[in-house]
């Protein structure tokens, strides 16, 4: 029989894992990582149990999903076809919760799905669970637009806090809803620990938003915080809608911040889209303060 408290994930080893993991052990779950066969990433969690698979086995992946009521996959871009035989697993090994790699732009809005072919891929896989439920196999996906505190010091907001420039996007003031990454896995936990969340989240989609923001304001919080003035240019989202052969980063980045508003998710809830699992509004400039402490940029 699954046990609630125990807990098998999928690409644990990536960014997203990194914060889910360490807040699935925190909360006192059974933890088992499962890592490809061959695989020279090794488990970063003495905490946990690891297993390895090559995909290859269904068999394989029923021996170690079972015992486990919940799957998490955090499988990266290039493998999200792999899900379909770990769901598969799931419902032989008599799991109930399966949480699928989303935890990205919003893929249930079916202009977001046509952008770039993993946002297909995600879509296909949501429509496979949902080909699945009838065999008692429920799902969750965590939709959070681009990571709010992680993506900072990278500049994927258009900010580049280190050396001090701004690329502004149709004018900086469109809305647009993101996460930070301890909101994200304090998503996860909340499905896999709590009840009666399983069942208010059921078969869907949900959004977890930390922050509801435009790229004015996170310059303005950028600058108060820095001491110092950005050097700011204009950009037209146009040039990347208009490209035949779109690069990921750019398209990303167009969904985030173009006066289109493709995640704001306030929105899209007031709309009758989907519904929030994490909803918070927290300082812009507190989380730039943290960011920039915390890189040492």
């Amino acid at each position: 029989m699954a046990s609630s408290n125990r807990v098998v994930i999928f690409g644990a080893s990536g960014n997203v894992g990194q914060f889910v993991v360490p807040a699935l052990y925190k909360a006192g779950l059974e933890i088992t990582v499962v890592t490809r066969t061959g695989s020279k990433t090794a488990s970063s969690y003495d905490y946990a149990r690891t297993a390895t698979t090559d995909y290859a086995s269904q068999s394989d992946l029923v021996s170690i999903i079972r015992g486990h009521a919940s799957v998490i996959s955090l499988l990266s871009a290039g493998v999200l076809e792999l899900q379909k035989i770990i769901i598969d697993a799931a419902i032989q090994a008599g799991a109930t919760l399966y949480i699928p790699s989303e935890f990205g732009h919003d893929t249930t809005n079916e202009y977001v799905s046509r952008l770039l072919p993993v946002f297909g891929a995600k879509a296909g896989i949501i429509e496979y669970l949902r080909g699945r439920e009838k065999d008692g196999l429920s799902w969750t996906g965590i939709i959070t637009a681009l990571f709010f505190d992680w993506g900072l010091p990278l500049g994927a907001f258009g900010i580049d806090l280190k050396a001090g420039k701004a690329t502004i996007w149709d004018g900086g003031d469109t809305l647009f809803s993101a996460a930070n990454m301890d909101d994200i896995a304090a998503a996860v936990v909340t499905l896999v620990t709590d009840a009666s969340a399983r069942v208010r989240y059921k078969n869907q989609n949900v959004y977890v938003s930390s922050v509801q923001t435009t790229q004015n304001e996170i310059l303005a919080a950028a600058e108060v915080v820095t001491a110092k003035k950005f050097a700011s240019v204009d950009f037209d989202s146009g040039e990347v809608y208009a490209n035949v052969s779109p690069q990921v980063l750019p398209v990303l980045q167009a969904l985030q911040l173009s006066k289109r508003g493709l995640s704001d998710y306030q929105a899209r809830v007031g709309a009758g889209h989907n519904q929030f699992i994490i909803n918070v509004n927290r300082d812009v400039r507190d989380v730039v303060k943290g960011v920039l402490k915390g890189s040492q940029l």
